[in-house]
């Protein structure tokens, strides 16, 4: 009895001690990727100078080269002095000095100098606080890519009103989020499946789009989210579970709203509609859909979906052939709605079969530890 409280104990203990240290790797990880965030913000808005001064604006350049020191230095400080003081003294006196090292008194060929100084600085610093290891991983990028697509949403919505760009800073400021989003992406898609970077990289384009038109803030969020989703989908990351009837109906809805936003004429609107149509619910779909054997329909309602409808809608097609198309992909649902049901049952059978396995190996299990007569 004593042995057995003893084992509990014991097991209770290193369960305790297991469970803080994931806690604390997580922290860890989190307060790394919160900084490496920082960092990247900051290579966006570097980016933004170098915009800015080809366009021979200094103003605005002047804006992006105080952003770093004034809005993000603070929150990376902590790490930087803990790691070594004196190099944070060092990137704290290159980002204060980056406004006149790159000011209108200042050549080009000098300004860039000191943007590539600045640029090093930050790679020093990333490899002294989140190290090479992780500032390397493709699941770690990823995160990093999503964060800064985040970020670029809140910028654009507070940079863009009615079609017009209300604040200058900060429109460029999600462009340049953009931007380096898309650089990171760059460097890790051919660890990606191909599939999710083709998506990603039509959002990427249809996001650009958005940004080019001054799109409602809405419109750039469907893609940015389209990226982040993308992004997610390829390195695993699980998503919240639904009824799938629920995406069924979901689809159902915004393909009939395509239809009517395109017959008035707002094709940003229905190009909106119909990417959330297949991006937010078809793709959760398809899964189950190929698991109950029909990856045929699959492919062919992705090529309806994804392509042929979205790239009718960019290239104005008449409304007639839209409503055709929309009304193809409907009659399509309804075979899936029927289908949807099966994977309940699928799921049971599943079930059934583990359970009884299981059964048979504990009862063969009790018959081989029987005395034998």
């Amino acid at each position: 009895m004593i042995k057995t409280i003893t084992s509990i104990v014991i097991g209770l203990t290193l369960i305790t001690i297991l469970t803080s240290q994931f806690a604390l790797a997580d922290s860890a990880y989190d307060e790394k990727l919160t900084f490496a965030g920082s960092l990247e913000e900051t290579l966006g808005h570097f980016w933004a100078i170098e915009k800015n001064l080809d366009d021979n604006n200094a103003e605005l350049a002047l804006v992006h080269a105080t952003h770093p020191i004034a809005e993000l230095y603070s929150s990376m400080k902590p790490e930087l002095k803990e790691a070594n003081p004196e190099f944070d003294a060092k990137v704290e006196k290159t980002l204060m000095d980056l406004g006149k090292k790159t000011g209108s008194d200042v050549t080009r060929q000098d300004a860039q100098k000191a943007i590539d100084d600045a640029k090093e600085i930050i790679k020093e610093a990333r490899l002294l606080v989140v190290g090479q290891e992780l500032s390397e991983d493709t699941t770690f990028k990823a995160k990093l890519i999503q964060e800064l697509l985040k970020t670029s949403i809140a910028e654009y919505e507070e940079g863009v009103n009615n079609g017009e760009i209300s604040m200058m800073a900060e429109f460029q400021d999600g462009s340049a989020f953009v931007w380096r989003s898309q650089q990171i992406f760059d460097e890790i898609k051919s660890d990606l499946p191909e599939h999710e970077v083709e998506e990603a990289e039509e959002f990427y384009s249809d996001l650009w789009d958005a940004y080019d038109k001054r799109s409602d803030a809405e419109h750039v969020e469907t893609f940015a989210d389209g990226i982040i989703h993308e992004i997610g989908e390829a390195v695993g990351e699980e998503h919240e579970e639904t009824e799938l009837l629920t995406y069924v109906e979901n689809i159902e809805e915004f393909l009939n709203q395509v239809k009517v936003k395109y017959a008035e004429g707002d094709k940003d609107t229905a190009t909106s509609l119909a990417t959330k149509a297949y991006l937010d619910n078809f793709e959760y779909l398809e899964s189950p859909l190929k698991e109950a054997g029909h990856k045929e329909l699959v492919e062919e309602m992705e090529t309806m979906m994804r392509i042929e409808l979205r790239d009718m809608i960019k290239n104005d097609a008449p409304v007639s052939e839209v409503e055709q198309k929309v009304d193809d992909i409907l009659v399509k649902m309804d075979s899936i709605a029927q289908i949807v049901p099966e994977f309940g049952s699928i799921a049971v059978m599943i079930l059934a079969i583990a359970i009884i396995s299981i059964v048979i190996v504990s009862t063969k299990s009790r018959l081989s530890i029987m005395p034998k007569i």
